[in-house]
């Protein structure tokens, strides 16, 4: 890749991680249940869609600032899946350079 990520991919790694965990607990679970009130609850939804939307925008500005070849399929995979897509991305990142 020409250009380095704005984030280190470990902690984008971290970031995919939480993303993904927070997201799915938050939103199949019911989490008072498992003794966690409704309000930590609300707020790890929150922290999920931080972590989801930091990855997909550190993602997006990495795609364009390396001229990647199918950019907008990229994009818009990051828009709608961003922990899932970006997980995939960072693995593989030196191979879909141009």
């Amino acid at each position: 890749m020409k250009n380095d990520l704005l984030i280190s991919p470990s902690i984008l790694y971290w970031l995919v991680l939480f993303g993904i965990i927070f997201t799915v607990f938050s939103v199949s679970f019911d989490l008072t249940s498992f003794g966690i009130s409704l309000q930590m609850g609300k707020i790890l939804s929150y922290v999920a869609v931080l972590c989801n939307f930091i990855v997909a925008f550190v993602l997006i500005i990495d795609v364009f600032k390396n001229q990647n070849p199918s950019r907008f399929l990229w994009t818009l995979g990051f828009l709608l899946f961003a922990a899932f897509v970006g997980y995939f991305y960072l693995r593989n990142r030196q191979s879909y350079s141009a």
